[in-house]
Formats: structure tokens, C-alpha cells, sequence
């Protein structure tokens, strides 16, 4: 897939580790600066829709959260839609299917206590376990905690009493450290 540069119009290169899009035109004003995927796709017109609800949408098989951008033919499944994670975090909406959640949700945390993403439905947390190779690895060691919006915590302060999240300024969440959670 070509996502071509907003400046000169020529194919943006794919950055592999932060996931980025860029140009690499020499003589482009875009030069070196990065993209995020979604922005990328968004400003090309190559997003695919990705509507909220259940069941998600498949990709080879496996089902797309409603946090990931997506193409046509291409789901960039490490480069999350950091509008829409803004909105999930934001709205305390699930990051799978993009739907309210209940006051009690579901979140993915390191033994750290650092939330990964934002939360989930327990059928959505389901979902992911079963189809995210990243939840079941060893690198990240997540495991599932049921929370209210209440026990989260961003930079060291309650998250309601935080400012809101933006695509350019994500909150990485962190649980209330209790002997629960400890």
C-alpha cells in the first residue's frame, strides 16, 4: 500500500519501530517529519471504516479493534488510533468495540500497574486475550483487573480529575496500587 506524502505527493516511507509514516523525498518541506498511521491514512483518504460495535470486523481472521487503523487490504494492528484511544479514555469507552462501558470495566495491566491502552468490555477483553499476541507474551506480562474509571491513576492524579487525553498527548494510565493490584 502507497500513502503518498501531503507536501510532494510521493509514497511516505513505514518507520517498522515507532510506526510512523515519513517522507523521504530529499527536496520535500515534509522531509524526515513523522505521521501516525491514522493521520496518514486519514489525510490520504485511505481509511477504511471501522465502526463501532460487535462483532468486529476480521482481518485474515482475526478481529479488528475498533482502536486500530485500517485500509482496504491493511490493518496496522501496533500503530492504534490515538484519536480514538482518546475518545476511549476520555468517554470510558471500550477500545474493542468503541461502545459506553459499565461503571466496572475490564483493563489489561503490567505487574507495574501500567495500563495498557485503555478499557474493555469483558467480552472484548476476552476477544483480545484469545487473538493478541502481544497480551499473551511474555514482554508485556498483562494480566486483566476489573476497575471503576475511579481506581486510575495519571501522573500520580486521579484520573477524573486529569486533563483529557488527546491524540497528540495520550495519558498512560496506571492502576491504584492496593494489595489487590500490588
Amino acid at each position: 500500500m502507497s500513502v503518498p506524502c501531503p507536501e510532494c505527493k510521493k509514497a511516505l516511507e513505514l518507520d517498522q519501530t515507532s510506526s510512523r509514516f515519513y517522507c523521504a523525498t530529499d527536496w520535500c518541506a515534509a522531509l524526515g517529519m513523522e505521521t501516525p498511521v491514522w493521520r496518514a491514512l486519514e489525510t490520504s483518504g485511505l481509511a477504511a471504516p471501522n465502526p463501532a460495535g460487535l462483532p468486529r470486523p476480521l482481518h485474515r481472521g482475526l478481529p479488528v479493534p475498533w482502536v486500530a487503523p485500517r485500509a482496504a487490504d491493511e490493518v496496522w494492528w501496533r500503530a492504534l488510533d490515538a484519536r480514538r484511544l482518546a475518545d476511549a479514555q476520555n468517554h470510558w469507552l471500550c477500545q474493542g468495540c468503541g461502545f459506553a462501558l459499565d461503571e466496572e470495566a475490564w483493563v489489561m495491566a503490567t505487574p507495574e500497574g501500567q495500563v495498557l491502552q485503555a478499557a474493555l468490555h469483558e467480552t472484548c477483553k476476552d476477544m483480545a486475550l484469545e487473538s493478541c499476541p502481544h497480551l499473551s507474551s511474555d514482554a508485556t506480562r498483562a494480566t486483566p483487573h476489573l476497575i471503576t474509571r475511579n481506581q486510575l491513576f495519571t501522573d500520580g492524579r486521579p484520573v477524573a480529575h486529569a486533563a483529557p487525553s488527546d491524540p497528540d498527548f495520550l495519558h498512560q494510565w496506571e492502576l491504584e496500587m492496593t494489595e489487590q493490584h500490588a
